[in-house]
């Protein structure tokens, strides 16, 4: 199984304008209002063939091969497109190679049909044979079968509250995708009553699903594997660097692997200098110089541990920093970091991270 992070939580595949711009477009932004990353063709369009072999895109390919979760909604459409059924195709072969799921949604289709290529979808199958090569037909068909196996959801046509039905498929979206949008890296004897508390807050009031550990842990005590898991699934990490923060060995153990994710995953890192200059952090110096000092004692100046702490430090020089001036208003702070989180949900440019200095502190 795969551990790399997905780019898209979804992938709807979908046929015929008989969904598209009802019930699908309704589970899309359903899907979306929850900040589920889904990918969904705005346009039905079906193309000359990429390749002899598939009529899907490239981008729809990538998109599948990097969604944690394929939807495809079954509706009497679907199988009179040739690139809805090579995306089946694709989707069950991303299904046996990785971890990805795959729902099956049967919108006013019986799932017999389905599995049996009958009624609506055995005209569909008739009518593109003299079209296809049959070793693309056999492989439609085998999918079809495949899929219909799959857990899955039936909607009957004329049925009550249909809100209901999507609503459904969104909790179980939710509870099927192990990740958070943010991490939130902080020292909490100097901010987490302060700073890092009001920021989890305004994060965690527009949507946003962010983990903040919340434990007060002895120096030395190892990074559990559920943070680590936190970390690496997480979209962006936020990193509040403050006075203490390079003395708490379980700060430096996170900030290694948020570097680590940072440059092997491409996750943002936002970085957050409280009340500390950007230039203590990266070069190691005043309080920062200090704590080094202080772990090169304890664990040898030459020990791995120690060796990576000053390599995720240093790293922090490649981020931009924001000067906020020091007069401003913590909460004004506050705002515009959500302001940047949300400006990524909608694919806005987002600006530099930020760097922030209460009001009796020095630029």
């Amino acid at each position: 199984m795969s551990n790399e992070p997905k780019n898209y939580d979804v992938f709807l595949s979908l046929g015929g304008e008989d969904v598209r711009y009802t019930f699908t477009g309704s589970l899309f932004s359903a899907l979306c209002s929850k900040r589920i990353k889904t990918f969904f063709r705005e346009h039905e369009e079906d193309p000359e063939p990429y390749t002899n072999d598939t009529n899907i895109s490239p981008s729809s390919l990538k998109a599948i091969q990097e969604s944690k979760i394929s939807i495809v909604v079954f509706s009497q459409g679907y199988a009179s497109s040739s690139r809805c059924l090579d995306e089946l195709v694709a989707i069950l072969d991303c299904w046996m190679k990785s971890d990805q799921l795959v729902w099956p949604i049967y919108y006013g289709v019986d799932p017999s049909e389905v599995r049996t290529q009958k009624g609506g979808f055995g005209q569909a199958m008739f009518r593109v044979r003299e079209r296809y090569s049959t070793e693309r037909m056999n492989k439609w068909r085998e999918a079809l079968v495949e899929v219909s196996r799959f857990s899955g959801w039936v909607y009957q046509m004329g049925s009550k509250y249909e809100y209901k039905f999507i609503r459904k498929i969104v909790e179980a979206a939710l509870q099927s995708l192990p990740r958070y949008d943010v991490f939130l890296s902080f020292c909490g004897e100097d901010t987490r009553h302060t700073l890092t508390g009001f920021l989890f807050d305004a994060i965690r009031r527009e949507g946003f699903k962010i983990f903040m550990d919340d434990e007060e842990l002895e120096g030395g005590n190892q990074i559990s594997e559920t943070l680590m898991g936190a970390i690496q699934s997480s979209r962006i990490s936020i990193v509040v660097f403050s006075e203490n923060y390079g003395y708490s060995t379980w700060c430096l153990d996170e900030l290694a692997k948020i570097t680590e994710c940072m440059n092997t995953k491409n996750q943002k890192v936002w970085p957050i200098f409280y009340n500390v200059e950007k230039l203590d952090v990266c070069n190691q110096t005043k309080s920062y110089g200090e704590a080094m000092t202080a772990h090169e004692k304890r664990f040898g100046k030459d020990s791995e541990k120690v060796l990576k702490w000053r390599s995720a430090l240093s790293q922090i020089t490649n981020l931009d920093g924001e000067h906020l001036s020091e007069n401003e208003f913590q909460h004004e702070s506050i705002e515009r970091i959500v302001e940047r989180l949300i400006n990524i949900e909608d694919g806005k440019h987002i600006a530099s991270p930020f760097l922030i200095q209460d009001n009796n502190g020095e630029e």
